[in-house]
């Protein structure tokens, strides 16, 4: 197992992109499948996230992930969240673990040019949130925990047997407020969506967070809805070629922070 120290992760692709490799065990084929019926709409009431971002070393592994419809940014940079979905008004509670690149694409109608983070793999926890396949995520069924102990907060999702690690993401809090370079990062990074790729068309998923607000000042603008604490990463996952996250290369840590969020939404969907 290789373990990293302030370093991070990065998934699979689903559609119109080479297939490299198994990253998390996941499988084109298994994310192809449709997803179980009946539809079970999500709104979600109450989450805490470890977010953290990371640099890459492979750029043409980087390059050759990202998919047709989308450009490569200038600068690559690999999105790694550990989600614990612990209160929803309908559908069951889950967990899920996401790994996103950056990438460009350029609007249909307006030809203008957006940055957006591409969904390279989503595992979670319940039938029921596979149903975001149709929407174009790259959704697999599989074991996913998340702890608390000492002040580390811990994502670790499994593999197929239920038993085996296939990432391990650790976020050891820190005193203090983020850097000033840590700070412009996140003025960079928090506005941009996540679009996921549905008959071949990107679709917006909008941004989970703050919004209008800055990510490091959530917790002062609204203290009942956000609380937020900054700490750095470690991140475990197999020594295989074939993995997604061996193939990019993961590199230095940018930042990370732990998010507990209270506030009722639905994921929007808008065709960009």
């Amino acid at each position: 197992m290789i373990k990293i120290k302030f370093a991070k992760i990065v998934f699979i692709s689903v559609l119109l992109f080479p297939f490299c490799g198994y990253a998390l065990e996941m499988e084109m084929e298994e994310i192809l499948l449709p997803p179980p019926r009946p539809y079970v709409e999500h709104i979600y009431l109450a989450q805490e996230s470890i977010v953290a971002f990371f640099e890459v070393t492979n750029i043409d592994a980087y390059k050759n992930l990202i998919p047709s419809i989308f450009n490569m940014p200038e600068r690559p940079v690999c999105r790694v969240v550990m989600n614990n979905f612990y209160k929803m008004e309908s559908a069951p509670t889950y967990f899920e673990a996401v790994v996103q690149i950056l990438v460009k694409f350029r609007k249909r109608q307006s030809g203008e040019e957006m940055l957006a983070w591409h969904y390279l793999g989503l595992t979670v926890t319940s039938k029921e949130a596979l149903l975001g396949r149709l929407g174009g995520y790259p959704k697999v069924l599989r074991k996913v925990t998340f702890e608390y102990h000492a002040n580390k907060f811990t994502g670790t999702s499994y593999g197929r047997d239920g038993q085996t690690p296939t990432l391990k993401l650790i976020l050891e809090l820190k005193n203090g407020r983020p850097t000033r370079d840590e700070k412009r990062f996140l003025d960079f990074v928090s506005p941009i969506p996540g679009l996921t790729i549905k008959d071949g068309k990107a679709i917006n998923r909008g941004v989970v967070g703050g919004g209008k607000f800055k990510i490091y000042e959530l917790e002062k603008a609204a203290p009942k809805i956000w609380t937020i604490e900054f700490g750095d990463c470690t991140i475990e996952y197999p020594n295989d070629p074939y993995n997604y996250l061996h193939c990019l290369g993961i590199g230095k840590f940018i930042t990370g922070y732990w998010l507990d969020q209270k506030y009722r939404y639905k994921i929007p969907s808008k065709e960009e």
